[in-house]
């Protein structure tokens, strides 16, 4: 089943990092949004809709968002899912697109976590996982440690997804940080949760990504002949509430959502030339492309040692970086991973082109259930 009628038209970025309390989240989000329409060639009057991607922002973040842009009067919606923000507004625009709703759309994901998270804001004490220690850290630690425990992995070779996602963010302009680490430096790093320290984790970051979806008949209307990359489909699943032992690293959230991507797009892993992946940690990168199928268990940290998944190998993962160098604004990080697969798929990504690039899959994932295998994720499968 693939309903393929979204073109992604326009995208847009402002550069992930730390800004000043008089940067607004509103700024972000305008920034974002006219380099979109700016790259698509299209003007205010032509977004029929805007869907707005974010956590941190408030019940009406939209509609702030719109007023200031000038598109107050029309839809406005938020979505707030966590990490997966951002996808998830993408995901509901292709919907309303699909369904004859819309033939234009505005999708703009977008955090400013610098106010909130490192200005004191702290987890809802009635948060469970919270209550008994399990921060994400921690979570993403006991996976860390059990994957090597079971596949005989070493620290040095989950250390190298690190390595490998900043070196490719040099070369994005966009990326949070743009200067390559060494090993040494990943391993000699501050202790977070034992195996990981502060190079394994994915920064605290403010930003904003956008991207203008059309129909056919959209780009008919803009003057954009056959349009920009297509968007095969957004699949979107949620975790399960998991009891006793079972296998820390089994990622069935994951294989569903594979599943359910290449059940909507047509495709299958085979297909895929180009991986944004949710590598809010290390060991995050290696046991998700491992659950979607993209990986053999057991072989996501051998790959990342060895360049498989690096820029010139078989599956190039986070060639923007990642969250763990572009940063991971939470709200703006599905956009931002759309953004990205649009570059890459028009081969406009400079220095980290992925050459020959024809298809592409993002995957995001937004938070816990009790600490077991996930919240949502949302998948986005395009092709040039």
């Amino acid at each position: 089943m693939s309903l393929a009628l979204a073109h992604v038209a326009g995208a847009g970025m402002v550069r992930f990092g730390k800004y000043p309390a008089d940067v607004t989240l509103e700024a972000m989000a305008l920034g974002a949004a006219r380099e979109a329409l700016s790259d698509a060639g299209a003007d205010l009057a032509a977004v029929e809709g805007l869907y707005v991607g974010h956590v941190f922002g408030g019940p009406v973040a939209g509609q702030r968002i719109a007023a200031q842009l000038g598109l107050d009067g029309r839809p406005v919606s938020n979505h707030e899912n966590y990490c997966a923000s951002g996808a998830t507004a993408i995901r509901e625009a292709w919907v309303a697109l699909a369904a004859g709703l819309h033939d234009v759309a505005l999708v703009i994901g977008v955090e400013k976590m610098t106010d909130r998270v490192a200005g004191g804001v702290r987890p809802d004490p009635g948060d469970l996982d919270a209550a008994v220690g399990y921060v994400m850290a921690a979570g993403h630690a006991m996976s860390a440690r059990r994957y090597m425990a079971e596949h005989g992995a070493t620290r040095e070779q989950i250390a190298a997804v690190a390595v490998k996602n900043h070196a490719h963010s040099v070369h994005n302009p966009w990326a949070q940080y743009q200067k390559p680490v060494t090993l040494e430096q990943v391993l000699g790093a501050r202790p977070i949760a034992e195996p990981l320290g502060l190079l394994d984790c994915s920064p605290i970051s403010d930003g904003a990504a956008a991207v203008l979806l059309c129909t056919p008949a959209g780009l008919r209307r803009l003057g954009l002949g056959t349009g920009g990359p297509r968007v095969l489909g957004v699949g979107q699943i949620s975790g399960s509430v998991q009891t006793g032992l079972g296998d820390l690293n089994a990622e069935d959230v994951s294989r569903r959502a594979g599943e359910e991507a290449w059940r909507l797009s047509g495709v299958g892993p085979a297909d895929i030339d180009l991986v944004e992946m949710h590598d809010c940690f290390t060991i995050a990168e290696i046991v998700r492309m491992e659950g979607l199928g993209l990986v053999p268990r057991g072989r996501g940290a051998a790959w990342a040692a060895e360049g498989v998944t690096a820029l010139g190998g078989r599956l190039p993962v986070n060639p923007s970086g990642g969250l763990l160098s572009r940063g991971h604004p939470v709200g703006a990080t599905g956009a931002a991973q759309v953004c990205e697969l649009t570059w890459q798929l028009r081969g406009t990504a400079g220095g980290r082109q992925v050459e020959g690039a024809r298809t592409g899959l993002a995957y995001c994932k937004g938070g816990t259930v009790n600490g077991t295998d996930g919240g949502s994720v949302t998948t986005v499968v395009m092709t040039a």
